[in-house]
């Protein structure tokens, strides 16, 4: 394909036209029209997009075959929730965009655009960090790898990124660019809570009728963690993980209509969950879980973690004054309300504060995964005396305890 035909080959475009709008695609039409200037925007826009996702080689066919496969249009929509999508019109539109992409994505840059000599190092770049990877397209490829990405990965920012926060302002999900690297491995202590953790996820990826769960515990003991390190787990099976806020309960029917179309399976997260006596957010929560008139999507679980296991706070005037009927209605009536919110979780999963043993035991575990060698005895009277002088036994502490030691270790 030769200069004079990118216009044409980019306005063509139809389930992909949002490809159209891209910078990218934009700085190529102006330069085919002669307009040098936009290389400099191009080129810039190139290296700083192989320096943040490790890009190399032909970073502009690199670039232009990333977009590709994540755009969420469509078509991409319908495979991402793996309709069949062959033989029907928008397999033949989407054949015809991927076919124009395809052959943008082959332009020889410094052949086609000889006075601009700055743009060869496009086609030959060497990131610093060269760390992108999966999921890329074969050389040869066709519409049916680009189905088969978008049905292994999803599409849009549901292919790219693992964990989301939800934006009230824009009502939709954003990408958490640096999510949390914690792993299993990396927790110790808790393995039967964890088991009983995963096996509800793993039901719940399979398409079976999976719980809800409630993480109750002390702080520290791994609650949000064992959750964080699921979607790290079981994000090639198709997880993802949403965090809310508890401000955010209130906007739960618009969040699930953004979640109800996806073919990925959510947690929606919230950490710390508990309500005073004056906050009502929860019964939209509950009201949810229950299934109101609009109930929970199939592709969607709560996972909440709280330092109580009511959730709400109780109070002693809950309980009634006096001991006539009228007072023992109302009594019946605000416990059973207050409570009825932990209820609708099927799953309660308890971290309790571990015993001295359990926490030298998971000082240990740590230490062995740090690579911290110390005789066990040292170790042992060293933890027990760095968790008197701290906040408790607890992972969080096992874990700063180790820190430090390894700290001192090496500032010998």
């Amino acid at each position: 394909m030769n200069k004079n035909t990118i216009a044409d080959k980019i306005d063509s475009l139809v389930l992909y036209s949002g490809l159209a709008k891209n910078k990218i695609f934009s700085a190529l039409k102006y330069l085919a029209q002669g307009k040098t200037e936009y290389a400099c925007d191009m080129i810039v826009s190139l290296v700083n997009t192989a320096e943040e996702r490790g890009l190399s080689g032909n970073i502009f066919k690199g670039y232009i075959l990333h977009m590709l496969l994540r755009d969420q249009n469509a078509f991409s929509l319908m495979c991402e929730n793996h309709a069949n999508v062959k033989g029907s019109t928008l397999y033949e539109l989407a054949k015809a965009d991927i076919e124009s992409v395809k052959q943008i994505a082959e332009l020889d840059l410094a052949k086609a655009f000889p006075e601009i000599p700055a743009l060869k190092a496009v086609t030959e770049y060497k990131p610093v960090n060269d760390a992108f990877g999966g999921g890329e397209l074969p050389e040869d490829f066709t519409v049916d790898d680009v189905i088969a990405f978008n049905e292994k990965y999803g599409c849009g920012d549901i292919s790219v990124y693992r964990a989301f926060r939800y934006n009230s302002k824009k009502s939709r999900l954003t990408g958490v660019a640096h999510p949390d690297k914690i792993t299993f491995d990396d927790l110790f202590g808790y393995e039967s809570q964890i088991k009983q953790l995963k096996d509800n996820t793993k039901a719940f990826l399979k398409g079976y009728d999976a719980n809800n769960v409630l993480l109750v515990g002390a702080r520290g003991t791994g609650k949000s963690s064992s959750v964080k390190a699921l979607v790290n787990l079981y994000f090639d099976d198709g997880l993802r993980l949403l965090e809310i806020t508890k401000e955010q309960i209130a906007l739960l029917p618009e969040i699930m209509g953004n979640l109800r179309a996806r073919g990925r399976k959510f947690i929606v997260f919230i950490d710390d969950l508990s309500f005073d006596e004056n906050e009502i957010e929860y019964k939209y929560m509950k009201s949810l879980l229950e299934g109101g008139s609009e109930g929970k999507p199939d592709n969607v679980l709560f996972y909440a973690t709280s330092n109580r296991r009511h959730i709400i706070q109780e109070k002693w005037n809950d309980r009634g004054e006096g001991t006539s009927r009228e007072a023992e209605v109302h009594t019946a009536d605000t416990l059973n309300e207050k409570l009825s919110l932990s209820d609708r979780f099927g799953i309660t999963i308890t971290f309790g504060k571990p015993t001295p043993k359990q926490y030298v035991d998971i000082v240990k575990g740590i230490a062995r995964s740090k690579g911290l060698e110390l005789p066990e005895d040292v170790l042992e009277r060293e933890a027990l005396s760095w968790e008197l002088r701290q906040k408790g036994r607890s992972g969080r502490t096992a874990k700063q305890f180790v820190n430090h030691m390894i700290w001192k270790e090496n500032d010998k």
